[in-house]
Formats: C-alpha cells, structure tokens, sequence
C-alpha cells in the first residue's frame, strides 16, 4: 500500500542541501574504466557458477559504482557519450555527507534510507548532466522517496526461539510462524502464478523446514523497504537483546544462547570430506556445541520474567523522550545481554564486566575493582559474610579478565566465574 503524505523540508534547509548539490553538480568528472592489473587478477577460483546474468536479464539502466576492499561504496558514475562520468574521492565523500545530512532531518529520519538518498541525489546529478530534468535537487529527491514510501510489516526470524503466546517488547512484537501461515501464503502465490506450481512448492519446502515454529519479530513502519528493514532490524536486536537478558545461558559460562536475528547466531559448525583410494567416500557436517538447546518460552516463564523485569524494560525501550540514566541503563543491559551469545569464556566475562561498568562507576578516575565489588555486594549481599564472599569473588574475576588481557592466559577457573554470573 503507498502513502500518500507529502515530504516537505524546512525551506532554510532546502535552499541549504540544493546549494550543496549545485556545487557538486560541478565536480562530476570522467572516471577510469578499467582499473590496472595486478598479480591477483592472473588467478581465478574455480568456483561453482550457479547462474549466467546476461544484458537480458538487466532491467532499466545500471548504476554503476566502485568499492573498497572492506566493501564499502567510494565512487559512483554513469554512461555518457560511451565515457564513464561520476564522483570519486572528496567529491563522492560529499554526497555522502549531504545524504547523511538531508536524511537526519525529521521528516526524512524515520522514513528513507541514507543508501536511497545517496542514489537519488547521484540520479539527479545525471539527469541534470543530461539536461533531462528542470526540478531542484530536493525537489527530485521527495518526489521520488514520497513514491517509494510504503505501509509495511517486517518481519525478521529469531533463531533457536519458541514461544507458546505473542510477546510485546518495546516497538516489536514476537509471534509464531506457523504451518497455516505457509499454508495461507503458498496458496496465494499458486494463485498469482497459474504456471509455475513446481518452483514456488520448492521454494516454501525449503523455508518452511527452516522457519515453521519459530519465533519472529513483527513490526509495522511507513517507509520504503530499505529504511525499513534498517528500523525493524535495529528495534529487532534491542527487544531480542533484553529478552535475551532473562536467558538461562546468563547462569553457567559453558552455556550459550543462539536467540538471535537468523542468520547472526554464530553457530559453530564443521565439515569435512573422507576419500577412498581417490573416490568421495563421506561428507559429514558437525555442531561444536554439543549442548546446543532452543530455548521455549511457555505462559508460566513468560509471566515470571515480566514481573522480573521484562514488561518495565519494555515500556522503557518503547518510551520515546529517555533521560540520560535510562539510555544507560539500556546500553548496559544490551552489552551485558550479548554474553549470553559469546562462546569464549574469555568474551562472556568482558561483555559482563563492560556492562557492569558502565552502569556501576561514576567516572573514569574510580577504583574499578574496590567500587564494583563493593556495590555489587551492597545491592545483592543479604548480610555481612555474603558480601565479604562477593566482594571476594568480584577481585578474582578481575584477575582472570586481568591475567587475559594482559598475559593471553586462558580462562579455565569455571568455578569462580560460574558463581559470577
């Protein structure tokens, strides 16, 4: 479904990106089509080609770009008069700096992607080099974000979750996929394609093994795809993280928890090929984690971890205006909740003591060990021996992080950490 609202920017604004635009209109230039060859080009893997795209298969005309080696975007252009014209260097490190800029405005924030607004200025730039467009930059730019806006509902599995009812945390909603959900969507795609039976049946064989019964977080946004996925995955990660806060693999450091977005739950898996006399005998895959366990949210633990805890950490995340100790405290709360995902020792105890001090100190200058000890023993400590036993506890712990960071010792006192946490 499109939205039909107007975006309109602040006519300061407007007049200021424009300017901006208009000047790096003047910095397009003509970029070199072929980069120079090296000692790496003369090897080529001989990896398996599952497909050939041809100019067939390209639909409409190609944008054109060149990245880093960490991947990342550092120039853009297009064809003109069979010569490659476009931005590269400080002039692309400027279309950047105006997307990022018209993109953190209220009314473009929570409903266009950087990505998106980054192609249409360059898309504008073109058009202008071509004297195909008489519109301002900005101008070019709403109108085509207004059409990409959209009313839609992301929603992103959780691996290794299971719930028996909806669970609201903050801004998302975790619900089960279920098999009359398949159901439902597998007859609605046969629908639209009267033809295709055979492919579509594959295609819902494969994810319906992967996804039925899990759980998955479900939003609801206006905005375009991209700014969209963007929204629901960082909400996503945020309500998974404090759930993740109440998980069992909180308690023992041999303990992982893979609750997580699909696809992030570091899975450590192994594979290997046996031969004989030259001939393919075995191919066999392993899991490392031989105590690898789903973890199953029923109604009598989901009530125990909201009186807990769950539901006020939700309303806060979902709370708007935070003061400063609350966005500390959620910060605290996420680091300390992804080392329920570490299956280092070593990793687990950084992430909880991270936590621990950022919430715990004041400043930079205190005592950590003394201070962190000592608070943690007051806040928990029922009496005058458990707290000399915490306190205890704390300084060892500190001596194992200690002994790591320093020294690469590796941590094997499961003992002390396991009281820990």
């Amino acid at each position: 479904m499109k939205n039909d609202s107007k975006l309109e920017l602040h006519p300061n604004a407007a007049k200021n990106f424009n300017e901006k635009a208009e000047i790096l209109l003047l910095k397009l230039s003509h970029l070199p089509q072929e980069s120079s060859s090296t000692c790496r080009d003369s090897f080529s893997p001989d990896i398996f080609v599952s497909a050939h795209i041809t100019e067939k298969d390209i639909i409409g005309e190609m944008r054109l770009g060149m990245v880093d080696q960490a991947g990342d975007e550092v120039a853009k252009g297009f064809m003109h008069d069979n010569k490659l014209i476009g931005l590269q260097g400080e002039s692309y490190k400027n279309l950047v700096n105006i997307s990022q800029g018209m993109q953190r405005t209220k009314e473009l924030y929570g409903k266009v992607s950087i990505i998106l607004i980054t192609d249409l200025i360059f898309d504008w730039m073109k058009d202008k080099y071509k004297n195909t467009t008489n519109l301002s930059m900005v101008e070019y730019v709403l109108s085509r974000c207004e059409k990409s806006i959209q009313e839609l509902e992301i929603w992103i599995p959780i691996a290794m979750l299971h719930i028996q009812s909806e669970i609201k945390i903050g801004k998302i909603t975790l619900k089960t996929i279920t098999k009359g959900m398949f159901d439902h969507w597998r007859s609605n795609a046969k629908e639209k394609s009267l033809t295709d039976f055979n492919r579509i049946s594959k295609f819902f064989d494969k994810e319906q093994k992967v996804l039925q019964g899990l759980a998955t977080a479900t939003i609801k946004l206006s905005a375009e795809p991209t700014r969209a996925f963007e929204i629901a995955l960082e909400e996503t990660e945020k309500s998974i993280g404090l759930l993740r806060f109440f998980s069992p693999a909180n308690f023992h450091p041999k303990t992982t928890s893979y609750c997580t977005v699909i696809g992030k739950e570091n899975l450590e898996k192994t594979k290997h090929l046996v031969l004989q006399e030259g001939k393919l005998s075995t191919v066999s895959s392993s899991i490392i984690d031989k105590g690898i366990k789903a973890w199953v949210i029923n109604d009598e633990f989901l009530s125990i971890i909201k009186e807990g805890g769950l539901e006020a950490l939700s309303n806060l995340l979902e709370q708007e205006s935070k003061t400063q100790f609350q966005e500390k405290l959620l910060d605290s709360l996420l680091i300390y909740s992804r080392s329920s995902l570490a299956n280092n020792l070593a990793d687990k105890l950084i992430y909880v003591l991270v936590a621990l001090e950022s919430i715990l100190l004041k400043n930079e200058s205190e005592p950590i060990q003394q201070n962190i000890g000592e608070r943690i023993a007051f806040f928990i400590g029922r009496n005058v021996g458990e707290r000399k036993s915490i306190i205890k506890n704390v300084k060892k712990v500190y001596s194992l992080r200690s002994s790591f960071i320093h020294h690469g010792h590796t941590i094997e006192d499961l003992e002390t950490l396991k009281e820990f946490m």
